[in-house]
């Protein structure tokens, strides 16, 4: 009878473990986003989107957060189609408990055609599920120019750019191109590379993300998309660094030829075939 006894005991046991151990397990994914979270957030704007395309007013509320349910008006204009709807990029933030969401969509309608829209909303957790914040809109890039660098026009710069204006000769339309530009951070703390403003059909940011202790040096890559650009290129982007709040304006320069283009040049075709010795390879 004690060999039973212990044998129940032990089963109890196992079962308190078992149980305690799935509690924990739930309970941790509850708070860890994870991959699992994103894609669930994903999910949760999609369907948002996915009603308020359809006009399904209610049903779009049903993703608001409760207090703001009733403050918002997600109905469409029946003159008005949307489509290629894309999430194009989700910033989870500090504490996880919020997520900035970028979408892109395609809107035509009378009197102004097709115009393609990317917008950013933030998303917060409650009760482990995902919900729009109409109350609490993400900064535009907008307020961040007038912020970080049109505020501060005419202020010395913090950061220290070696050249600020990039210039990379000419290419053939479509080869790739990796303007580097080197700075040093003479600040008393550490700062970081927080985004590059660009338009993004041209400029696709390679700067790896790291912090740039006080006093060092960094450096701020990207790659250009030169397929649909001719003749003279000239594009501005713009640096914004963290926490110092610090906005550069960099310019890359240079011209864009086809390949007939520099054919009918003698210049251009006596610089190629120099290229072409040098490399070993086409230019």
């Amino acid at each position: 009878m004690s060999g039973l006894k212990c044998v129940l005991v032990a089963r109890g046991l196992l079962w308190v473990l078992l149980l305690a151990w799935m509690l924990a397990s739930a309970g941790a994914v509850a708070a860890d986003p994870g991959q699992a979270g994103i894609e669930r957030l994903k999910q949760r704007v999609n369907e948002y989107f996915s009603a308020v395309h359809a006009r399904k007013t209610e049903k779009a509320r049903e993703f608001v957060l409760p207090p703001f349910r009733d403050t918002i008006d997600p109905r469409q204009s029946r003159k008005t189609r949307i489509s290629n709807f894309a999430i194009v990029g989700v910033e989870l933030e500090e504490g996880n408990r919020s997520a900035i969401v970028t979408t892109r969509r395609m809107i035509t309608a009378g009197g102004i055609g097709r115009v393609r829209v990317k917008e950013k909303f933030r998303w917060k957790r409650e009760d482990g599920e995902w919900f729009l914040d109409p109350d609490d809109p993400p900064r535009t890039d907008g307020e961040i120019f007038r912020e970080y660098y049109y505020e501060k026009l005419g202020a010395p710069p913090t950061v220290k750019f070696e050249e600020t204006v990039f210039d990379f000769g000419w290419v053939y339309q479509g080869d790739p191109v990796r303007p580097r530009f080197s700075f040093r951070n003479p600040s008393s703390q550490d700062i970081m590379v927080e985004k590059i403003h660009g338009p993004e059909r041209t400029i696709t940011d390679r700067t790896e993300k790291r912090l740039v202790p006080a006093g060092e040096a960094g450096e701020i890559t990207v790659e250009l998309n030169t397929a649909r650009r001719r003749l003279e290129f000239v594009q501005d982007i713009f640096v914004q660094f963290e926490p110092i709040k610090e906005m550069v304006k960099l310019r890359i320069t240079g011209r864009v030829y086809t390949a007939e283009d520099v054919d009918k040049s003698p210049r251009l075709s006596r610089e190629a075939a120099a290229r072409k010795a040098a490399t070993g390879a086409a230019p």
